[in-house]
C-alpha cells in the first residue's frame, strides 16, 4: 500500500483516503496487465504508436494549433507545410515531436529523478529555432485569461525552481503520477519561460509517468476548459484537487486505451466496422440530447430567477465522449470523468448554489428498465464545503432525479430515476424546467 507521510500538505489538499484509493486502483490495474503478460513489447509498441502523434497534435492545440492528428503525422514524418495551416504550427510539431522521443529515453533511467537540467533541455527542443529554448525569463508575463501574477524577476524564478528541483528531488520515492500531478502543476504555476510553459509541462508529467511504467497522459484540445480553470484553481487559492482530478482521470483512460491495445485483434472487419458507424450516431444522439437539456435549464432558470434579482452562470463543457468511451459505458464500465455542465445560482441574500453534472454509466436500475441494455446517463454532483474532492456526488441533492438517461433511438425523451428506484419518462423541455424548479426549491430549504 501507499504511503505518502511525507507529503503533508498535499494530502491536505488532496484527501489522503481519496488519493490512496485511486492510486492504488491505477497501480493494480496496470500490474494485472504485466501478470497476465499481455503487457509485451509488441502491445505497447501497438499502443505508443497509436498515441504518438496523437500526443503532439492534442499538446499543441491547446496552444493554438490548427493541425490534425494526421496532419501532424505528416508534417513530422515529411516536414512538409500543410496547405490552409500557418508554417510555425509545422516547425512546432516536429520540435515536440523530437522532446517527446528525447523523454522517452530520459524514461529509461528510473534512478534519476526530474531536474531543471533535463527541464532545460525538453524545453529548448521543444521551442525548436525559437530564441529562449532553455533559457528562464528576465522580464515580467501575464498569463491571459488569469488573475494569477507569477514572479517577475529572473532571480525570483531561479528561487521557486530550485524549490521545484529540491522537492522532485526529496520525493523520488513518491508515486509516479503524484509526481506528475505535482510538478505539472507546480511548473505552470511559476511559468518560467516566455514561451511554451504549457507543452513543458505536460511533456514534463509525462515524463514522470513514463519514468515510473505508466502510459502518458493526453489532455486534448476539446478538455483545454477544464484543464485551464483547474490550473487556474491551483494558482489562485494553492489547491489542485480539481487538478489532480483531472490527470488522474486521463490516466484511467490511458491504461483503458493500453487495455484495450492488449485484447484487440487486427484485421479488417466490415461487420465491425457498420457496428461502430450505429455507435457512433448513437454518440453523435446523445451529445444533442445533452446540449438540448443544458440550454432549456439555463432558460428555465432565468425566467424563474430575473423576478428575484437573481442570476444563473452556465458552462457548458466540450463533450469528451469519443466513441471508444461510449463503448466502455455502454459495457457498464466507467470512463475517465467526463463532465457535462455546471452551473452557479445566485439570488441576494441567499446561499449560491452550485451543481455540475458528469457521464458515467446507467446503474444496475436503469439497466433492466433498458431491457439490461448499456449506455451513458447523466448524473448530479454538488459543491460541499470541506469535502476532500471539489464535487461530491449525492443523490438527496440532486435536482428532480438521481439519474438520467436516453433511448438512442429517441433522443427527445429523457428517463429519470428518482430516490426510491422509480423511472419515469418524460420530454426534454418538460424535464429542464422540472429541474430548473428544483434548483430554485434547493435555494429556499
Amino acid at each position: 500500500m501507499l504511503n505518502l507521510e511525507r507529503t503533508p500538505y498535499i494530502l491536505t489538499q488532496l484527501g489522503s483516503d481519496t488519493l490512496i484509493k485511486r492510486l492504488n486502483s491505477i497501480e493494480e490495474r496496470v500490474a494485472l496487465l504485466r501478470q497476465a503478460g499481455t503487457l509485451s513489447a509488441e502491445t505497447i509498441r501497438d499502443y505508443y504508436g497509436e498515441k504518438r502523434f496523437e500526443q503532439v497534435a492534442e499538446s499543441n492545440a491547446i496552444e493554438g494549433s490548427t493541425l490534425s492528428i494526421g496532419e501532424t503525422e505528416l508534417a513530422v514524418l515529411k516536414g512538409i507545410t500543410i496547405t490552409g495551416h500557418d508554417p510555425a504550427y509545422v516547425r512546432d510539431a516536429i520540435s515536440l515531436d523530437t522532446a517527446l522521443n528525447r523523454i522517452a529515453e530520459l524514461a529509461h533511467d528510473r534512478e534519476k529523478p526530474t531536474d531543471i537540467t533535463q527541464l532545460q533541455e525538453i524545453h529548448a527542443l521543444i521551442l525548436g529555432e525559437r530564441d529562449g529554448g532553455g533559457i528562464f525569463r528576465s522580464q515580467p508575463v501575464i498569463i491571459t485569461g488569469s488573475k494569477h501574477r507569477p514572479p517577475k524577476t529572473w532571480n525570483a524564478i531561479m528561487t521557486q525552481m530550485e524549490e521545484w528541483e529540491k522537492w522532485s528531488l526529496e520525493n523520488i520515492s513518491l508515486p509516479g503520477p503524484l509526481r506528475a500531478l505535482v510538478l505539472h502543476a507546480w511548473l505552470t504555476h511559476i511559468h518560467p519561460y516566455i514561451d511554451g510553459n504549457g507543452r513543458t509541462a505536460r511533456a514534463i508529467g509525462n515524463l514522470e509517468l513514463i519514468r515510473t511504467g505508466y502510459p502518458p497522459v493526453i489532455i486534448k484540445k476539446k478538455e483545454r476548459d477544464r484543464y485551464i480553470e483547474a490550473l487556474g484553481e491551483s494558482d489562485e487559492a494553492g489547491d489542485i484537487r480539481s487538478f489532480s482530478e483531472l490527470i488522474l482521470d486521463k490516466l484511467d483512460g490511458s491504461i483503458t486505451g493500453l487495455e484495450n491495445s492488449a485484447k484487440r485483434k487486427q484485421g479488417y472487419d466490415p461487420v465491425i466496422i457498420k457496428i461502430r458507424n450505429a455507435q457512433e450516431n448513437q454518440l453523435k444522439v446523445w451529445v444533442t440530447s445533452v446540449q438540448l437539456l443544458a440550454a432549456i435549464i439555463e432558460q428555465k432558470l432565468g425566467i424563474l430567477l430575473d423576478p428575484v434579482g437573481g442570476k444563473c452562470s452556465f458552462f457548458h463543457y466540450e463533450s469528451s465522449l469519443d466513441i471508444d468511451d461510449y463503448i466502455e459505458l455502454c459495457n457498464g464500465r466507467n470512463v475517465s470523468k467526463t463532465w457535462a455542465f455546471k452551473l452557479r445560482i445566485d439570488i441576494p441574500g441567499m446561499r449560491r448554489l452550485e451543481k455540475l453534472t458528469y457521464v458515467g454509466h446507467r446503474s444496475a436500475r436503469m439497466h433492466q428498465y433498458h431491457n439490461r441494455t448499456g449506455g451513458p446517463s447523466l448524473y448530479w454532483s454538488s459543491k460541499v464545503p470541506d469535502s476532500p474532492t471539489p464535487w461530491s456526488s449525492i443523490d438527496h441533492l440532486a435536482p428532480h432525479a438521481v439519474e438520467l438517461s436516453i433511448d438512442p433511438n429517441n433522443g427527445d425523451e429523457w428517463y429519470a430515476k428518482q430516490l426510491d428506484d422509480s423511472i419515469s419518462r418524460i420530454k426534454t423541455t418538460k424535464l429542464g424546467e422540472q429541474i430548473a424548479k428544483s434548483l430554485i426549491d434547493q435555494m429556499s430549504t
